[in-house]
């Protein structure tokens, strides 16, 4: 593995849990491969702004007339080319309100391009991203995984797979705030064991 690509999107900083297991992970990552690069965006440091109907056209025609849609055409080609680069991918999200942070629906929205990052064929639709290894790390202050209550992970999987990502290992460390020591511990040992499968 040549390029890391870790997404964080809790708006916690220093004190996620999530942030603090990616940062572990890396380290793990960094040690067996030592010319290992990663490209690091906090989602929650470096906004990703909410589009609206003057940037999402824009994105869609590829044409900017304003600075807004400027930026935001040239964010959203910095973003898929970061995954396009990457080998593998490793995400943070902290459940918030039984969903995904806010900042990671928008970076979706920015990356989930038609004829960029998927298509519409004769057998529906073909997602556009290399099918490279992705590790999404749930922290919940709760217990849901397993329950009706759990609809991130379904979620995740069904958008990550549109755009082409299937391979998504998930890897829940849960109670964190009721016995943060123990969920931590069982994801960092889920965690060092899918870098042991990456080449």
């Amino acid at each position: 593995m040549k390029t890391l690509l870790v997404l964080k999107t809790s708006v916690n900083g220093e004190q996620s849990h999530s942030n603090a297991l990616l940062d572990q992970a890396v380290a793990d990552a960094r040690q067996r491969f030592p010319e290992l690069t990663v490209i690091e965006r906090d989602l929650n440091a470096q906004s990703v702004p909410t589009l609206n109907s003057e940037t999402v056209a824009a994105i869609r025609a590829g044409v900017a007339d304003t600075e807004a849609q400027k930026t935001a055409i040239a964010l959203a080609e910095t973003l898929v080319a970061e995954l396009n680069q990457a080998d593998a991918v490793l995400m943070g999200l902290p459940r918030y309100n039984f969903t995904a942070p806010a900042s990671f629906k928008n970076y979706i929205d920015y990356i989930a391009r038609p004829r960029i990052t998927f298509r519409y064929g004769e057998n529906g639709v073909e997602g556009l991203l290399p099918n490279i290894p992705v590790a999404a790390v749930i922290t919940s202050g709760g217990a849901y995984q397993g329950t009706a209550a759990d609809t991130m992970t379904p979620w995740v999987t069904q958008v990550l797979g549109f755009v082409g990502l299937s391979q998504v290992q998930f890897i829940h460390a849960e109670n964190m705030a009721m016995n943060a020591d123990v969920g931590l511990k069982q994801a960092q040992t889920q965690l060092q064991h899918w870098i042991s499968q990456l080449s």
